[in-house]
């Protein structure tokens, strides 16, 4: 089985120093692939404060910074790629890929329908995000089947079929086995994480 890495996402910050220490501890029990920073409304000198608050604690150990659903802030900062989340409504994947150029990686939730991403891969995306609690659902896909498939089974089926890079999204520790041997390329915990990281080791 390939080593699975964490892809780890903030909760929606409006103090960037208040969760420093938070993030360090996080990071220091799972070193992620790449943080995704997510942002509450503010005006744009204070998200901007936000991001180098965090950006050297995770760009400093070499983990990609991710920004949620703000292209132009990605861009302006210095992150290393725009998250579009399922609430998303400024533009298609690939309007955003066109406006990002090729140097900022490109992310999509795709909930747990199969043509949302296959077309996130078409508009350019460079992974997507499968999510039982948010996104299109797979009864969209107009499917046959009578009972609609596990997220795992579906994260399963994408990773053994697709080549574009899969992240899920696992609410609870004790799914991290579940998932594990789905073959899925990131894992990206759930909001309890960031009060138990120690919880959250991939079995062997």
């Amino acid at each position: 089985m390939t080593a699975i890495e964490f892809y780890l996402a903030t909760p929606i910050l409006q103090d960037g120093e208040a969760f420093l220490p938070v993030l360090a501890q996080g990071l220091a029990h799972q070193c992620p692939a790449a943080v995704l920073l997510r942002l509450a409304d503010a005006p744009e000198a204070q998200l901007i404060k936000i991001i180098k608050t965090i950006q050297p604690l995770v760009q400093g150990q070499d983990i990609a910074l991710m920004l949620q659903d703000r292209p132009a802030l990605a861009q302006k900062t210095g992150c290393d790629g725009v998250h579009l989340s399922a609430a998303f409504t400024g533009g298609s994947v690939r309007d955003i890929r066109k406006a990002l150029g090729d140097d900022l990686q490109l992310g999509v939730t795709v909930g747990t329908s199969r043509d949302a991403a296959m077309c996130a891969g078409e508009g350019g995306a460079d992974y997507v995000l499968f999510s039982a609690s948010t996104g299109p659902r797979q009864e969209d896909d107009n499917l046959t089947d009578a009972e609609p498939e596990s997220l795992a089974a579906l994260v399963q089926w994408w990773c053994m079929m697709m080549e574009l890079p899969a992240v899920v999204d696992v609410p609870e520790a004790d799914e991290l086995a579940q998932f594990a041997q789905t073959g899925v390329d990131f894992i990206l915990p759930g909001p309890s994480f960031w009060n138990k990281p120690e919880a959250w080791q991939v079995p062997a």
